[in-house]
């Protein structure tokens, strides 16, 4: 029992370290709403994770990480199918070099379709690798890259973690550029603060339907977020914003070598058949579980 409770201590530290997230369990629903053509839609994502320790051993960590994502889009045109599910794995080692300084490395892969007739087209992988140092109590600054092969190419995305408390009632973490945060800790209980947060993401269609189109989702979210702990080790997330960048656009199956930087083209890439640019406003809730926050 006390090896198991030492492990699940050393992956919460891992995946701050990994991710800055210390949920081993979170469940999320997110509305975003927006109007083209003088209609009204919205997008309904929820999100469930669930965080595996699976080895310790001296300085080294290994763990895993399950997930699924559903993606539903109301009153889009017919060409955008719906509901869109995703599954995913991930595999992480963390190797502490001192209590100051580690490094992790992390794969992982999924699938992302409609579901309606399953192949290898569905599939998406990514790895990535962290560099974090501990400057202080206070400050901890991570530096790392990650690789994704999206099914509209190939996706970098570098970032600089922070963790930084200037007092006791203010934290500053996350990952730039993709998800900083500023909090306000009002209270042990409650706490306010803003967010940015950016995400690419793409889903195959069915091959027999739709002959292996993908739809790409990108978004940028500025948010107002209140965070309550509801009990013992229970975390309430609330958040309010705007989507100030948002595009669904449907592409043709193509073997694209294309390049992004997060969410910009490095060069031309195909013509989307179909697209819908437009931001609008953003409602978040989640519950997560966090036993040794």
């Amino acid at each position: 029992m006390q090896r198991v409770i030492v492990l699940l201590s050393f992956l919460t530290l891992q995946y701050n370290l990994l991710a800055q997230e210390r949920e081993l369990v979170s469940v999320s629903y997110g509305l975003s709403r927006l109007s083209y053509n003088d209609t009204a839609a919205n997008s309904q994502l929820t999100d469930i994770k669930l965080r595996l320790p699976l080895y310790l051993k001296g300085k080294s960590a290994f763990s895993g990480t399950v997930g699924y994502r559903n993606l539903r889009l109301h009153h889009f045109p017919d060409e955008y199918s719906s509901p869109l599910h995703g599954i995913q794995g991930q595999a992480a080692w963390l190797y502490k070099f001192t209590q100051r300084r580690s490094l992790t490395v992390f794969v992982q892969a999924g699938l992302f379709s409609d579901m309606k007739d399953i192949s290898k087209k569905d599939f998406r992988y990514g790895a990535g690798f962290r560099y974090r140092f501990r400057h202080s109590d206070r400050l901890s600054t991570g530096w790392g890259l990650a690789y994704a092969r999206q099914f509209f190419g190939n996706q970098i995305i570098p970032f600089i973690d922070i963790d930084y408390s200037p007092g006791q009632k203010w934290t500053l973490s996350g990952q730039f550029p993709v998800k900083p945060q500023l909090f306000y800790h009002i209270n042990k209980r409650i706490s306010t603060g803003i967010e940015l947060s950016g995400e690419a993401a793409s889903f195959r269609l069915s091959e027999n339907d739709r002959a292996n189109q993908f739809l790409q989702v990108n978004q940028w979210t500025g948010l107002f977020s209140v965070v309550c702990a509801a009990a013992r080790h229970w975390q309430i997330k609330l958040g309010a914003g705007w989507n100030f960048r948002q595009s669904f656009r449907l592409y043709e199956d193509v073997s694209s070598g294309s390049w992004t930087l997060i969410t910009i083209p490095l060069r031309q890439k195909a013509d989307p058949i179909q697209k819908i640019d437009k931001g609008g406003t953003n409602i978040q809730l989640s519950l997560s579980y966090k036993p040794f926050q």
